[in-house]
């Protein structure tokens, strides 16, 4: 009877341990992504485009494909510069500045920055770049693009009201502004304002409807208010322009896993692996809550939970991990 119930007590325990860490809901799998594009708003492909450290250091390098895509994932949280590097063309070099905030309110998230690059060309050249392509483009009136602009020094400055008051005033000049509209539901989402976030991510949607960075942030904030038919249609639309995407695979896993599709969220926990070539730890994590909780496949439970602490050696409860692998492994 005495080892009967130390088992119930241990159960209980791991049972906490699964519960309290869904609430981590996209552990430490942050990017930058982004599209770099000339004057004329035609994409600029095979340009190199770099990641560096507060100090400047070099940290990643990258080339753009043929959209000019680029994308640096697995960051951790800090301030970082992403630079363009247009060797053999006639546009000048430019940099941003980025920050990667990975806690909210307590939570450990994800932080997916997209930060877009248009391009000047340089004042010696004699010859203006060809189009390759048409991208999203509006016409900004003069002082929605200075609010705006101020939005985001007083943002990289880490002055986050003030910014959302000049994101908020840019709104109010230029209603349809798609950049403030998304940038405002993307602070908001860091503060823990999904409801408010949700309505900012929905009208910068019905802008640009080929924005994945609205439809991913439409997906975390349904997620994160249990609305879990939303959280999967947004993140199904999220993947449709960014196919091979991570963080946009995990979230859309998470949500038909709370929708209580679990083949289909199955499948797509797998492609967050797969995409993010084994690094991404809540891919494991989640996989195994499915298989314990949801598809009572206890061998697969334990072999997704050896892979989250490979990548996680020194989480707080490995110890306790290491014994409920244990415990899986008996389960028939």
């Amino acid at each position: 009877m005495k080892s009967i119930k130390k088992k119930v007590m241990m159960f209980g325990v791991f049972t906490a341990i699964f519960l309290a860490l869904q609430l981590n809901v996209f552990g430490q799998t942050s990017r930058i992504s982004g599209r770099v594009m000339g004057a004329d708003r035609s994409p600029v492909a095979d340009v190199y485009v770099e990641l560096l450290n507060e100090v400047e250091s070099v940290l990643n390098r990258v080339r753009t494909n043929s959209s000019g895509s680029y994308s640096f994932i697995g960051l951790s949280g800090g301030r970082f510069v992403v630079r363009v590097r247009p060797f053999g063309t006639d546009y000048e070099e430019q940099s941003r500045e980025v920050e990667i905030v990975t806690y909210v309110a307590g939570r450990q998230i994800a932080d997916d920055q997209q930060v877009d690059f248009f391009l000047r060309v340089r004042k010696d050249s004699k010859s203006q770049p060809a189009a390759a392509g048409v991208v999203f483009y509006q016409e900004i009136p003069p002082d929605a693009q200075k609010a705006y602009d101020q939005a985001m020094i007083n943002i990289n400055a880490n002055r986050i009201e003030p910014g959302l008051l000049d994101l908020q005033k840019a709104i109010t000049i230029f209603p349809t502004y798609f950049t403030a509209l998304d940038q405002l539901g993307v602070q908001l989402m860091k503060q823990g304002k999904f409801n408010d976030a949700i309505a900012y991510f929905e009208r910068a949607a019905a802008v640009n409807e080929r924005s994945r960075n609205s439809w991913y942030g439409l997906a975390i904030c349904y997620y994160s208010v249990d609305n879990s038919s939303k959280a999967v249609e947004s993140g199904k639309k999220a993947s449709t322009f960014d196919p091979a995407s991570p963080q946009i695979a995990l979230v859309l896993g998470m949500s038909l896993r709370k929708d209580k599709q679990f083949k289909e969220a199955e499948t797509a926990l797998k492609n967050a692996k797969k995409f993010s070539k084994g690094k991404m730890a809540d891919a494991y994590w989640n996989l195994a809550l499915l298989y314990a909780y949801n598809l009572k496949n206890y061998k697969l439970a334990a072999e997704e939970l050896e892979a989250f602490l490979k990548i996680e050696p020194s989480h707080p409860d490995a110890q306790l991990l290491r014994k409920y692998i244990e415990e899986l492994k008996s389960q028939k």
